[in-house]
Order: C-alpha cells, then sequence, then structure tokens
C-alpha cells in the first residue's frame, strides 16, 4: 500500500478553497459543490425571507375557511337542483312517451294498413341495418 498522500487536482483546489462552484471529475465539469458567492445571501436567509413575505401576505389578505353550515346549504341546494331537473326530465320522457303512444293508436284505429306497414318498417329497417353493417364490416 502506498501511503503517500497524491497532490490535490486543480478543481480541488478551487472547491476547497470557496472560490469555485464547479469540481472537476474525470474531465466532467460538475456542480455539486457549494460556495457561497462573496456578498450573496446564504439558503437559511432566504428561507428567512420567503416565510416573511409570505406571513406579511396572509396578513394582508387573510383567509377564511366557510362554516359547516355553509357546506350543508351548497349540498341542499344543488340536492334540491338535481330533483327538480330529474323531475323535468323525467315529466319530459313520460309525455314523449304519451304522445307516442297516442299517435300509434290514431294510426292503428284511423288507418289499419299505414299502421300495418309503419310496424313492418319498424321491424325490417333494423335488421336490415344490422346485416349490411355486418356486410361493410367484413370487407374492411
Amino acid at each position: 500500500m502506498d501511503t503517500s498522500k497524491k497532490p490535490p487536482s486543480q478543481g480541488e483546489k478551487a472547491a476547497s478553497d470557496g472560490r469555485a462552484g464547479k469540481l472537476q471529475r474525470s474531465g466532467v465539469a460538475e456542480a455539486h459543490v457549494r460556495v457561497e458567492q462573496d456578498g450573496g445571501p446564504s439558503d437559511e436567509q432566504i428561507v428567512q425571507s420567503l416565510k416573511e413575505g409570505l406571513s406579511t401576505l396572509d396578513r394582508m389578505f387573510p383567509s377564511t375557511s366557510p362554516t359547516a353550515s355553509w357546506f350543508e346549504q351548497q349540498v341542499a341546494a344543488t340536492t334540491k337542483k338535481q330533483r327538480s331537473k330529474l323531475l323535468s326530465d323525467l315529466l319530459k320522457l313520460w309525455l314523449g312517451a304519451l304522445v307516442l303512444l297516442y299517435l300509434l293508436y290514431v294510426t292503428a284505429t284511423a288507418q289499419p294498413i299505414a299502421f300495418t306497414l309503419l310496424q313492418a318498417a319498424a321491424l325490417v329497417a333494423p335488421l336490415a341495418w344490422l346485416l349490411l353493417r355486418k356486410q361493410v364490416d367484413s370487407h374492411e
């Protein structure tokens, strides 16, 4: 074992002197050495300054969190709005269904032949669409 010390490289000298922020290893410059610049603020000073600024902002613009009753009012208002929308949608659905049933009844009683043709078209059209779609899909 060789107990003699090797002389420090230029990068190690600069890092140990505190004048450079770069250490050279294997020819590649790395900025892992923390060296404070002359007259520059330290990390602790920067953190303290940021904390003071944030506390000043908190004093200038205080934030208040809403109360539980406000949340309960919001939930109640939203529930009421959703319930009224549901009832409106159900009413529209039932009215649409009644109109369709009335039209089918009028067609069946006034013109039975037209009603029969309408029923045949309602049965044949979806089947034709399915068959044609399968043929188009098989050609692709």
